[in-house]
């Protein structure tokens, strides 16, 4: 990458904290909902960013859907259906369809735009959405579930963080909806953000979550491209079976499925005393009426 070309990216995680990235612009656009920009960097590879905050690299990406899509199919007794709502840059499918054990894998995705602009970026992509068993819907997530009485063994919430109009898809009142959407024995997975730089968001997305939820099981995992660490929780009505989760992992291995970025052993991991702290002290539960917009008091840099 010859240095002429090369230009800075900067995103700002908050209104005085932000991350610096070096490469080359590949393309900037708008889709009918949001800002789309794919950045090409030396470490990271491509990096999609929506609205100005990454979502995903091509070095990383795997460690994200291997904690939000996998970990959940693993853990539960005989996984047959699969829902993901979002995932538009459809690595989450990637992973969905490693799993011979499921019958249906729905995506209801409102922005066709990065979909389409992924399927033709990314080769994976274009071989894994040949996978019969999968169906992309273009829809308001929560209405389709709120309009269909479909019930599902997993689902997972692969959404841009609570802002704009994702937030209505981490309250209370969504969670009820995605409780009665699984089947006995379902296991809804969600990214639930850092507690040190986010913590209102953090404990918000708990509190929302044990709410509805009384079986949680929580991952910490660094992730490099977004400069920090992320958490990963899956939430049931029945207790979650690491043991499980553990046994069925060495099954997919010994199939030659190996997940490179993975391990159960992230679930045994004690929360800090902090973040203990923050969950105590901080956040709220999330409702229709009043829902919490992580960025709400951000400066209009932060999400630009």
């Amino acid at each position: 990458m010859a240095r002429r070309s090369l230009r800075t990216k900067t995103e700002w995680i908050n209104n005085d904290f932000g991350h610096v990235y070096l490469g080359r612009r590949l393309y900037r656009g708008r889709t009918p909902f949001q800002r789309m920009e794919i950045f090409q960097h030396g470490t990271f590879g491509t990096l999609l960013f929506l609205d100005g905050k990454i979502q995903i690299s091509a070095r990383d990406e795997d460690r994200y859907h291997q904690y939000l899509i996998d970990a959940p199919l693993l853990a539960h007794a005989a996984p047959l259906s699969l829902c993901i709502l979002g995932g538009g840059d459809c690595f989450g499918l990637e992973e969905a369809v490693k799993h011979r054990s499921l019958k249906r894998i729905l995506m209801l995705e409102i922005d066709r735009g990065v979909v389409d602009f992924c399927t033709r970026h990314y080769p994976a992509i274009r071989r894994v959405r040949r996978d019969p068993r999968i169906e992309i819907v273009y829809t308001d997530a929560r209405r389709w579930l709120q309009a269909h009485p479909e019930t599902f063994d997993v689902i997972a919430v692969d959404l841009t963080e609570p802002h704009g109009p994702s937030k209505m898809l981490y309250t209370r009142e969504f969670y009820r909806l995605c409780r009665r959407r699984l089947k006995a024995g379902g296991i809804l997975s969600v990214h639930t953000d850092n507690s040190t730089l986010f913590p209102d968001s953090f404990a918000t997305i708990y509190k929302t979550l044990r709410s509805v939820f009384p079986f949680i099981l929580t991952a910490r995992v660094d992730m490099p491209c977004f400069g920090m660490g992320w958490t990963y929780r899956m939430a049931s009505a029945i207790p979650i079976s690491l043991r499980r989760l553990e046994a069925n992992t060495r099954r997919l291995a010994g199939r030659g499925v190996l997940l490179k970025q993975f391990t159960p052993s992230s679930y045994l991991l004690e929360p800090t005393p902090e973040e203990d702290h923050v969950l105590k002290r901080l956040g709220r539960i999330s409702s229709d009426a009043r829902p919490f917009d992580k960025f709400e008091h951000s400066a209009a840099k932060v999400t630009r």
